[in-house]
């Protein structure tokens, strides 16, 4: 029996399908009612003898929508899907209508998870952004179905077969089949493509795994990789292809998860694999016309912590498909100290267990040479068990806190054992923090967080720890970097207490509570087996002006794709360092943290805009001089409709669309009226990861130099540009002028922004950390503080969002500049409503910062150029652990605008002195700074590839021990202090204000 859809549209009637009445197999070409075969061999006996009544497959419906979503950010299953599940597993196979990620069209496994049927497994649930089928990297390379048809065949299998053709070619039929037997962990999918056109083409069949860089780590049986691949270049595909029986991956942070391909035609799978996107497939080969290509493979998933599970299973999928010999159960326990007792290693933060094939040679541990097979995560009690390739010489070594912990263990599963018992694996025993966070004598705060770092900083070129060699440079390592808390060296607290596992050590414990607050700091000396309880006392400071919010909006958790932070993790992270408001900008998918808020009972307390980042990922757009086409950046947008029940959440699918079609494409989305939605421009020149481009005037080569006006350049004229019905691409409202931690970048959007200032099209400035992390990015460093006359309680979104587009806001990630200008009786806040001011008013300015927060200088800016610079003394390390600081300056307006003929912008900036910086290319935007603080800039001082966003040129070192900056290095690493208002628009003349121009 079959049901079939197509164009959006559930066909309900269903026929039996007589035997005969469909062609067998699609490679002669699509008729509409071929089916392709069962993928991978089907084995003799059944798998197992379980009843077939959990076995079904549906479509979503309102109804049903709930119980066919699985656990997990990453669950992303919408009315209109296609759900396929066992007792095993459940998989949700998106709507041909609904597209989503890299895919051009659903029918791509966008949901797969184990069902939880058992407590051991409750933290079960979907982590897959995605799995779509192409036949190579090039931009119309990828399978664009257009109809799909549920069937239901003999007892024990279901299956849904989707049809298309490639996206740059329709005479090219691609047919896949995706079915699910009972009993079996995963789906049998099978893909068969037909050359329909009159010429050869070389096609390599495959499946994309787009993992995001900061979501599943990758893995791959192979020498001198495990969890590390080398490095992608799209252009050197040769250097990186690899042979592969299977590849697998697992999460960061729960729910756990983890996956694997077994390749059925042939045995061996081939491509690449990388933390961003990894591919698998057949052999690249040339396909004559009228010639058809096929992939068989299983892709399975399995519950559970570690790579080990879904390893394990991939072997017995490969037992079973291919009759190699079962693989080995191996199992143990992993004790600490030399009284052997078993502990919790806390979901392998304080224990793991690396198997591998020894490295030829005389080092067999080298990393070069070795070749891992599985990890493993002990239980709650220490035990574990992993499934092992049959016939191998093996190590089995314990990982603790991102370091080998205790000797490598060698173990042999030749000889045709069924199971090998290691008995105790011995590590060293971890430490343990009770660590209370109190913001007076004896009054526990509620949520704060804790950093540590060693005393002595590594020497240059240590070793740090890592996972298995990824995520280097946190240590100590307390969890993943990408993970849950704790992660990399820091950790949340909520209810005033955390209890952590650390390592041996000398460490100065940090905690903190954002930087408008007190830190606080111990140093520890950590033997192993310790216990130690300490407190720490932060409290927030009064450095905000009345009515003012802090928000962040540019706000990642693990809903995107590349992210794994759970969202109450997101939500804590925010409270802790004092963010009053933000918009909730998952990639491509509206969020609103909602069950994290209700969990936590803050919703009084953070206030959630449910937003999204649109984040177009297909290579399209041409531009003048370039080989390969390229995407045009990143917006965000909020506040949205969050509904569920929708793919993506509702945001519309931004793929092959300018920025003007993409506003247009969210105007039905909104959740409240024009006045309180905002349109922002994201890191407009960020640099480009795998080809897709994520700043939209880096894409445009737009020299701040030129005027943005028709026929001067092609940058101008893409800005300019209506390119649907609605929006130009310059109809944004704001503009991100600091975003994250890089100084680089602070002066390079910092000059786009004083170019647009310059020629009248006023956004506001915003900063944002656009974290997608704890560590990595941190959230709310740094943020924008809004004038907007609310206390955040009776919060009104409308006003709020009304006021920053306004440009009443100042953004900083420390200083606090309150800038106003008195005309007699008139006060005037920064804002981009222009104000008629006589020249014989004053600046007023009054600076803040908490006093581990060091601020050097005031500057003036009129119209782009630097015309004034008072030297204050804030934060200078008198006393880091003290209480706020303040200077207030006033100078006349005439002094600063001495120099102006007509009207002028006026931009207050505080913090330490901007670093020397370089154009190299002459494009009018900085390529490096002075980075070894030599006060020049030499060829020392130049990356190996300026281009290169990843390149931190030298090696960052941390400040010395005396330095003003060591302790915000400490809990924000990166920051250089900076604040700035949004310009006063200055009418000079009061005839009205015109923009001064570019010079």
């Amino acid at each position: 029996m079959r049901t079939r859809a197509g164009s959006g549209v559930v066909l309900l009637a269903a026929a039996l399908l007589a035997p005969g009445c469909k062609r067998h197999g699609c490679l002669g070409g699509d008729d509409g009612i071929c089916q392709p075969p069962t993928a991978c061999p089907v084995p003799a006996e059944p798998v197992c003898g379980a009843p077939t009544e959990s076995l079904r497959i549906g479509v979503v419906d309102r109804t049903s929508w709930t119980a066919a979503r699985s656990p997990g950010p990453k669950s992303l299953g919408a009315v209109g899907d296609f759900v396929l599940e066992n007792d095993l597993v459940r998989a949700v196979i998106d709507a041909p209508e609904h597209a989503q990620g890299l895919a051009p069209s659903g029918g791509t496994i966008l949901d797969l998870a184990p069902r939880v049927t058992d407590a051991a497994h409750a933290s079960a649930g979907d982590q897959l952004n995605g799995i779509l089928q192409g036949v190579g990297l090039l931009p119309r390379d990828a399978a664009r179905y257009h109809s799909a048809e549920m069937v239901h065949g003999e007892p024990g299998f279901v299956a849904l077969v989707l049809r298309g053709y490639l996206d740059g070619n329709n005479h090219v039929s691609v047919v896949t089949r995706y079915e699910l037997r009972a009993c079996e962990s995963g789906l049998r999918v099978r893909t068969e493509l037909y050359n329909g056109t009159r010429e050869t083409h070389t096609f390599w069949l495959l499946d994309g795994l787009f993992y995001g860089d900061r979501g599943l780590l990758p893995f791959a049986p192979l020498p001198g990789q495990g969890f590390v691949h080398p490095k992608l270049d799209l252009l050197e595909l040769p250097k990186v292809w690899r042979h592969w029986p299977f590849i697998a991956a697992r999460p960061q942070a729960p729910p756990f998860a983890s996956y694997a391909i077994v390749p059925c035609s042939p045995g061996v799978g081939q491509g690449f694999g990388d933390s961003t996107f990894s591919a698998s497939g057949v052999e690249l080969a040339p396909t004559t016309p009228g010639d058809g290509l096929a992939f068989d493979r299983f892709i399975l998933v399995a519950g559970g912590e570690g790579v080990a599970p879904a390893v394990g299973a991939a072997l017995r999928a490969r037992q079973r498909f291919f009759g190699e010999p079962a693989p080995v159960t191996v199992s143990g326990r992993v004790v600490a100290g030399e009284d052997r007792a078993p502990f919790d290693s806390r979901g392998g933060r304080a224990a793991s267990i690396l198997f591998y094939e020894p490295a030829p040679g005389a080092d067999p541990d080298a990393e070069a040479g070795r070749r891992p097979w599985s990890e493993v995560v002990p239980g709650a009690d220490g035990t574990f068990t992993a499934a092992l390739p049959a016939g191998k010489a093996l190590r089995a070594q314990p990982h603790a806190f991102g370091r080998p912990a205790g000797k490598a263990v060698a173990l042999s599963t030749a000889g045709g054992r069924a199971t090998i018992d290691l008995g105790d694996v011995v590590v060293e025993r971890p430490a343990r923090l009770l660590i209370t966070v109190e913001e007076a004598a004896g009054k526990k705060t509620d949520f704060a967080e804790i950093v540590m770092i060693p005393v002595a900083e590594p020497a240059r070129g240590a070793k740090t720890p890592s996972m298995y060699g990824l995520f280097g440079g946190c240590d100590p390592m307390l969890g993943p970097a990408h993970g849950g808390s704790p992660a990399c060296n820091r950790a949340l607290v909520a209810d005033g207490v955390v209890d952590l596992l650390v390592p041996p050590g000398r460490f100065f414990v940090y905690a903190t509570r954002g930087p408008f607050a007190t830190i606080a700091r111990e140093e520890v000396t950590i033997e192993p087996g310790m216990e130690r309880a300490l407190t720490l006392r932060s409290a927030l400071l009064p450095l905000l002006p009345p009515g003012v919010l802090a928000g962040d909006f540019h706000v990642h958790s693990g809903a995107s794709f590349d992210s794994s932070l759970p969202q109450i993790d997101r939500v804590v992270s925010l409270l802790a360092t004092g963010i009053d408001v933000i918009a909730a900008t998952d990639h491509d998918v509206v969020t609103d943290y909602g069950a994290a808020l209700d969990a936590l009972m803050v919703r009084d307390r953070l206030r959630i805009m449910p937003g999204a980042e649109l984040t177009p990922n297909t290579l399209w757009f041409k531009v003048p001089g370039e080989t390969f086409p390229k995407t045009l950046g990143h917006f965000n947008f909020w506040p949205l409709r969050h509904d569920p029940f929708l793919p993506r959440g509702g945001a519309p699918f931004d793929e092959n669309l300018e920025p003007g079609r993409m506003m247009d494409a969210m105007d039905g989305a909104w959740a409240v009226a024009a006045e309180g939605r905002v349109r922002q421009m994201n890191h407009p020149w960020a640099a480009s990861k795998l080809g897709r481009d994520e700043g939209f005037l880096r894409v445009l080569k737009y020299d701040p130099r030129q005027p943005i006006e028709a026929g001067r350049s092609f940058a101008a004229d893409v800005i300019l540009r209506r390119p649907g019905a609605g929006h130009r691409n310059l109809d944004f409202d704001t503009q991100e002028v600091m975003t994250g931690a890089s100084r680089r970048d602070f002066i390079r959007y910092r000059a786009l922004w004083f170019s647009f200032l310059n020629q009248g099209l006023l956004k506001a400035g915003v900063a944002n950390s656009d974290s997608h992390t704890l560590m990595v990015e941190r959230v709310g460093y740094p943020r924008t503080l809004v004038f907007a006359d609310q206390d955040g309680k009776s919060f009104d979104a409308v006003s709020f969002n009304a006021a920053l587009k306004a440009g009443r806001a100042i953004g900083t990630n420390g200083p606090v500049v309150d800038a106003r200008i008195v005309d007699g009786a008139a006060v005037y806040r920064p804002g981009l409503a222009a104000a008629a001011i006589g020249r014989d008013a004053d600046v007023v300015v009054t600076v803040a910062a908490a006093p581990w927060i060091p601020v050097s200088e005031v500057r003036f800016v009129v119209n782009g150029k630097v015309v004034r610079t008072v030297l204050v003394r804030l934060g200078a390390g008198d006393d880091p652990f003290g209480r706020d600081q303040a200077a207030e300056l006033k100078v006349p307006l005439v002094e600063l605008v001495a120099g102006v003929a007509g009207d002028a912008w006026l931009v207050v900036e505080a913090g330490l002195a901007l670093p020397l910086s370089a154009d190299l290319d002459n494009d009018g935007l900085a390529d490096t700074l002075d980075n070894n603080g030599d006060g020049k800039i030499d060829a020392a001082d130049v990356p190996p590839d300026p281009d290169d966003e990843d390149v931190r040129f030298p090696d960052p070192r941390r400040p010395p021990a005396g330095d003003a900056r060591f302790h915000l290095e400490a809990i924000a690493p990166g920051i250089w202090p900076a604040a700035f208002t949004n310009p006063f628009v200055l009418d000079l003349d009061d005839g009205g204000w015109k923009a001064p121009g570019l010079r």
